[in-house]
């Protein structure tokens, strides 16, 4: 969004208008990019009486002045589709067209003036639509009137300047001369005129550019540095200049063939690659010759990826495994699978095209679109999703960029995803770059727009050449719009979901700030030279596995790199698979179908303690679409266990039986084999009562029967004593 600070009143301009800044002006002077003549058709022209403008750099095309002239393709098409009054305000000098001879024009600066007042406007902002209604720009002004002695020394060192960039920094990129030999000509005869034109500036030298700029693009194989201009401008300097930087002699021979490739290129719009200067944001990473390319800091030039290995510390392997391991121990729920997935994505990514090609020539049956062009990170607020992309992703890649919103790239219109569809296609079409796509905020309709779907498997389908991929990172709310989970999508769109909040600052095992602040790109670089190696020279065995899953040499890599300073087991259990969304929203579909019937519909054999059974019967409240029966439901659920797992035993008409503790590792806790247990817990409770029971009968039985044999014994022994007992005469008789 467009600021403007008023040096004159002091005072801070928040989103104005910048053509209503600068209406009730005769005279418009600026160095300035423009997207194309159109701004200059329907802004400037009906404006202002007198037009005078550099068209220098925007800031993706730094350093890219051989592109500005030497792009006779591009200079055809805009004079061609320029209109009448464009033509005729150029053929009367009114409308004066100047770009860069030698040195840069990286600077904005505009003038606006009539007879006595005056604005002058300096900043970042350039004249494009992007630039004008939706990027965040600044400039100053400063307004003036030409009679204030204060005033008008300001304006006069801006003017003088302007004429000096005007008239000896910069050349014509029309003049008037051209404009009459062009008036009324075919594009073909437009070719002959401008490339006369421009060999002729060469060879008398009106135009020069540094020996080792051109020898950048001469010989740029040899010295291993590459400059991504437009193909056809490739073409042209090579046609004009030796390896060695010097200018060819044969004028009239140069001449014919920089025409023919101008021809060609008008004729075969289809064939010409995507360029970094028309893309935004900046491709930092291309691939050409077999390697990767990295761009330099500050310059258009790429130059091969070398082996980082070294670089790579064991600090830096440290602290990306505390990232992945704290959205286990950070948060309320293990999420940890989900992050490693994702950054074993984010490292295979600027390779996936070349999976892919390896898939459809691969003996090993298996698709290219099974290779998904895009990830998709799902979650709700303060999940992860956005910390991801933002705060490890983009240093993690090296993209020091700010955090590319999808309002951005869709320019604000809502549900309509035409404009992100077309911005996302053109990166995919380039044919050079490699640089992931990542996308902060995708509307959560996107998935489900036919032009957005259609376009993704035609993606798919279709693309063959280089190309790079889409990370996106999508707020969905649980209860809202169902993710666009269909077979179609699913194989080319990888789905990572991150629903647990994160637990208070006070109980997180690691400090989000210091690994934040650790995170480099040592890693990443180290893992793609790594991988591009080995795809460039892919084993048999390799092969194989790549077309089993398509991370699995990137996982290889990483292994090896954690083997090395120790840290093998630091990621042990889950560095091992590929997190599956599919398997994850079943696993929570399961577990939520069991609590919420409350173990109504599930029962186990007695003799049987390894299995239970789940009753057709659980089925009966579920609200399933209108194409779904409950016998369909059965068959969907049964279907919802991966077979290797072994989870799903038996399905019959009325349920299915599963494996206890293989249902309970599916869904990541004992739920079954606790319920299980509790119920035994009661049984055997019960059986100890009636064992005890039983036993005291018996024992009191017992206790009854030995206290009767004793009462009998001591009545006999009573009756015994009783008869054994002598008279009082036989004592009597005893004593005498």
């Amino acid at each position: 969004m467009l600021t403007v600070y008023d040096l004159k009143n002091q005072r801070m301009l928040t989103q104005p208008n910048f053509w209503k800044l600068v209406s009730g002006y005769e005279q418009f002077s600026g160095v300035t990019f423009v997207g194309s003549f159109q701004i200059i058709e329907k802004h400037l022209l009906p404006q202002f009486k007198q037009v005078n403008l550099i068209l220098g750099m925007e800031d993706q095309r730094t350093g890219q002045n051989l592109n500005q002239f030497f792009d006779l393709t591009r200079r055809v098409k805009e004079i061609t589709s320029a209109n009448e009054q464009f033509i005729s305000r150029v053929a009367d000098e009114s409308l004066k067209l100047r770009f860069t001879k030698e040195h840069l024009f990286h600077s904005k600066y505009y003038i606006v003036e009539n007879d006595n007042q005056f604005k002058i406007f300096n900043g970042s902002m350039n004249l494009t639509q992007k630039a004008l209604t939706n990027n965040f720009e600044m400039l100053w002004m400063y307004a003036g009137s030409k009679d204030n002695p204060a005033d008008l020394a300001f304006y006069q060192a801006h003017q003088q300047l302007f004429k000096k960039n005007f008239t000896e920094d910069s050349t014509n990129y029309l003049d008037r001369k051209v404009i009459d030999q062009i008036k009324g000509k075919s594009a073909k005869e437009i070719t002959e005129i401008l490339t006369s034109q421009t060999v002729e500036q060469i060879n008398d030298n009106t135009v020069l550019f540094p020996v080792e700029d051109i020898t950048k693009i001469t010989n740029s194989q040899r010295n291993q540095r590459y400059t991504l201009v437009p193909k056809d401008v490739k073409q042209v300097i090579n046609t004009i200049y030796t390896p060695k930087g010097n200018k060819r002699r044969k004028t009239e021979e140069i001449k014919n063939q920089v025409k023919e490739i101008v021809y060609n290129n008008l004729e075969e719009p289809a064939n010409n690659v995507v360029e970094a200067n028309t893309l935004y944001p900046q491709p930092l990473w291309s691939y050409a010759d077999d390697n990767v390319l990295v761009q330099q800091p500050n310059s258009h030039e790429f130059i091969p990826l070398e082996n980082h290995v070294k670089n790579v510390t064991r600090d830096d392997v440290e602290n990306f495994v505390k990232v992945i391991k704290s959205f286990k121990y950070n948060k309320v729920r293990d999420e940890s699978q989900q992050a490693l997935s994702a950054f074993m994505y984010l490292m295979t990514a600027p390779l996936i095209w070349n999976i892919r090609q390896i898939y459809r020539k691969s003996n090993y049956a298996k698709s290219a679109d099974q290779v998904p062009l895009s990830m998709v990170l799902i979650g709700r607020g303060t999940t992860g999703k956005t910390l991801l992309v933002r705060d490890y992703f983009k240093p993690f890649v090296g993209d020091r960029g700010m955090n590319l919103q999808y309002s951005e790239i869709n320019q604000g219109t809502g549900a309509h995803t035409n404009k992100a569809v077309n911005f996302l296609g053109n990166y995919l079409n380039s044919k050079r770059f490699i640089s992931p796509m990542i996308v902060d905020e995708l509307n959560e309709n996107f998935l489900h727009s036919k032009v957005a779907t259609n376009a993704i498997k035609q993606w798919s389908n279709t693309i063959t050449d280089i190309h790079n991929v889409n990370i996106f990172a999508m707020n969905h709310n649980i209860g809202g719009r169902d993710i666009n989970n269909l077979e179609e999508i699913t194989k080319r769109v990888y789905y990572l979901s991150f629903e647990a909040g994160w637990l208070p600052p006070e109980k997180q095992k690691y400090n989000y700030g210091i690994l934040q602040n650790n995170i480099n790109d040592h890693i990443y670089k180290a893992v793609v030279y790594e991988l591009n190696q080995r795809l460039v020279n892919l084993s048999g065995l390799d092969e194989q596995d790549l077309v089993d899953d398509y991370l699995s040499l990137t996982r290889k890599i990483v292994k090896e790199l954690l083997a090395k300073f120790g840290l093998q087991d630091e990621l042990k259990g889950i560095i091992d698979h590929n997190y599956d969304y599919k398997v994850d929203r079943n696993r929570l579909t399961w577990k939520m179908l069991i609590k919420d019937d409350d173990f109504k519909h599930v029962s186990f054999n007695s003799e049987d303690k390894q299995h239970f059974t789940v009753s057709k019967a659980i089925f009966n409240n579920l609200k399933g679409s209108t194409y779904e029966n409950i016998n369909q439901t059965l068959d969907n659920y049964f279907n919802m266990f991966p077979r290797e797992l072994g989870v799903a035993i038996e399905q019959y008409n009325n349920g299915m039986i599963l494996d206890i503790d293989k249902f309970d590792e599916f869904i990541g806790e004992p739920l079954i084999r606790q319920h299980y247990n509790s119920l035994h817990q009661k049984d055997k409770q019960t059986d100890a009562m009636q064992e005890y029971l039983k036993a005291q009968k018996q024992h009191d039985e017992q206790q009854n029967k030995m206290m009767t044999e004793m009462m009998k014994t001591i009545a006999k022994q009573q009756e015994q004593n009783q008869q054994s007992k002598p008279g009082l005469l036989s004592r009597l008789f005893k004593r005498k």
